[in-house]
């Protein structure tokens, strides 16, 4: 009597393990290409919303006004700032940005848990105030990602640093800590709304022009904007 046999369905376990042996090699070989793909898009829109705010500043400063070192009002100073936030309210204000999230930046491992303000100042025209979450920063709000100076300048161009993201030293280094990519580096907006990624400000290739001595350079942004003296930095945290 002739027996037939049934073809038998499915995987060894040779099989499989061969099979999950070769995507985890592959895994292992293109995570990191996937990492810095989207590292490298995250940076690419935090330097779209740094070109916002420094065009906007450069449409408000317009060669003659500048943000002057004092506490913001509505009313009695309205183009006065003595903190980031209300440094964005001047902007708010006089210049129409009024998006709160312009001024963060989601890779922030500072605001990993954040839910961003939508607006930096709220209420009727006249009696305008900044929103409180946008005020306060914090872990549950966030912390504004850029840093920038009061007094601001009169007279800017494609050399002049108008903000930059967090955590840029004296010294030209990021901060590990502080720093919204670590100690990786991070963007600067100069005067002419153009953004750069920079490293640091040491190596000279990457080091600003200096007023304190005209015709050098500086890893020290404060010596790329007045050439005596200080400025007040505006920063988050």
């Amino acid at each position: 009597m002739n027996t037939s046999t049934r073809n038998r369905k499915g995987f060894t376990l040779i099989e499989l393990l061969t099979v999950i042996a070769i995507i985890g090699i592959l895994a292992a070989v293109l995570f990191p290409g996937v990492q810095g793909v989207m590292k490298k898009a995250k940076q690419s829109a935090a330097s779209t919303k740094l070109r916002n705010i420094a065009q906007s500043y450069i449409t408000y400063n317009n060669g003659t006004k500048m943000i002057k070192q004092a506490a913001w009002n509505t009313s009695t100073a309205p183009t006065s700032a003595a903190t980031i936030q209300e440094y964005a309210a001047v902007l708010a204000l006089n210049a129409g940005l009024n998006n709160a999230a312009i001024w963060y930046v989601d890779a922030d491992p500072a605001n990993d848990s954040a839910t961003f303000p939508t607006q930096v100042i709220t209420g009727a025209a006249g009696s305008e105030t900044i929103d409180t979450n946008f005020k306060t920063a914090s872990a549950t709000s966030g912390y504004q990602s850029w840093t920038t100076y009061v007094p601001s300048l009169k007279n800017i161009n494609e050399q002049t640093p108008l903000l930059w993201t967090r955590g840029l030293t004296a010294a030209g280094k990021w901060d590990v800590t502080a720093g919204v990519w670590g100690a990786e580096g991070g963007h600067i907006a100069f005067g002419d709304s153009h953004i750069d990624w920079r490293a640091d400000t040491v190596d000279p290739a990457n080091q600003f022009n200096s007023k304190v001595s005209p015709g050098t350079s500086t890893v020290n942004w404060n010596n790329a904007v007045v050439a005596s003296g200080t400025v007040t930095e505006l920063k988050s945290k």
